[in-house]
């Protein structure tokens, strides 16, 4: 009867750990389509589609589909949140400049908006066939 009952235990804490796993990775996957969406909804407000395209060619800036794969990630969220300063210092920002000949404005990004933005492209980017 013990035996059973160990048994019963170990199969009930089981189930718990599974269930409870399976709810942290679905409200992590609710997280991350919510900041999605809110990246989404900042390319629009910010204006971002006057001068980039995701997937439809450049504009007066480059096309941003492939942008996740193509600079690390610090280096682009610096880049997001000032690339003002930028064009003084790093050279991908000054070869850009060379090639567009607009500056990017800094349109004045939180450090979450910066986020939020970027889990946008790097969402954008996963739709990339390979």
């Amino acid at each position: 009867m013990f035996h059973n009952y160990q048994v019963f235990k170990f199969f009930i804490l089981l189930i718990l750990f599974i269930a409870s796993s399976l709810i942290i990775s679905i409200s992590v996957n609710i997280a991350e389509a919510s900041d999605v969406k809110k990246g989404e909804e900042l390319f629009t407000q910010k204006g971002c589609g006057a001068c980039h395209t995701i997937g439809k060619g450049k504009l007066s800036g480059p096309d941003l589909l492939g942008v996740t794969q193509r600079r690390e990630e610090g280096w682009l969220k610096k880049w997001l949140k000032s690339p003002d300063t930028m064009v003084f210092t790093d050279p991908i920002a000054k070869e850009m400049l060379k090639e567009f000949m607009v500056p990017m404005p800094n349109v004045g990004l939180t450090d979450e908006q910066v986020n939020y933005l970027f889990e946008y492209l790097k969402n954008e980017d996963k739709k990339i066939k390979k």
